[in-house]
């Protein structure tokens, strides 16, 4: 059976396919490091969710940019496993995935990015 944090994290990724706009903000590398990406600050994706995935440094691998994003878990989640993880250390990294920033993916590519995202995500996740 899946952890509590696991469970949030696929939630997580589901609430972020749901919108070209948000898929969007995540492959072109958008946001200032130490800013959320996903989901915004209050509203009840925040509180349901239980996470939420920081905008990182940019970082350079084989001469390409990549954004690294960070999963992290909310002080104000409904659930109290994550909300007592979250209590402990607020600003504790359990996973990142790093994304290549370009602008003009084809349908095809964003969609391979996204499942690019979700795989480092889940194979990075620290529970």
């Amino acid at each position: 059976m899946p952890s509590k944090t696991r469970k949030s994290l696929e939630a997580l990724v589901a609430y972020l396919k749901q919108s070209k706009s948000r898929r969007s903000t995540i492959l072109n590398g958008q946001g200032e490091p130490g800013h959320r990406a996903a989901p915004a600050r209050g509203g009840n994706h925040d509180t349901r969710i239980g996470s939420r995935i920081d905008v990182g440094e940019v970082i350079k691998k084989a001469g390409k940019e990549y954004r690294r994003y960070k999963f992290q878990l909310n002080l104000n989640a409904q659930d109290s496993t994550l909300k007592k993880k979250a209590a402990q250390d607020s600003h504790k990294v359990y996973s990142t995935a790093d994304v290549e920033i370009k602008g003009d993916r084809t349908e095809e590519e964003e969609e391979q990015a996204m499942r690019d995202f979700e795989d480092q995500l889940s194979k990075n996740l620290e529970e």
